[in-house]
């Protein structure tokens, strides 16, 4: 049974974010290796893929993982 978690717009933003993020790692930074689903699987709290696409296009969430990546290297 999964259990729903309520988070303000920004800390679900950040939860995606940080899930694409690690998948990107994993990859050896190829933000091509994975799709929205495969980030809302990654996702600490309970994501569907459909949250993801609520929140960012695909285009626009390799975009914020090339920009935060870029900013922590």
């Amino acid at each position: 049974m999964s259990t729903r978690v309520r988070m303000s717009p920004e800390e679900r933003r950040e939860v995606i974010l940080k899930a694409a993020i690690a998948l990107t790692r994993e990859a050896d930074g190829c933000v091509f290796s994975w799709k929205q689903v495969d980030v809302a699987n990654k996702c600490t709290a309970q994501t569907s893929p459909e949250t993801v696409k609520r929140y960012f296009s695909q285009i626009a969430l390799r975009a914020a993982v090339r920009a935060s990546l870029g900013e922590n290297r």
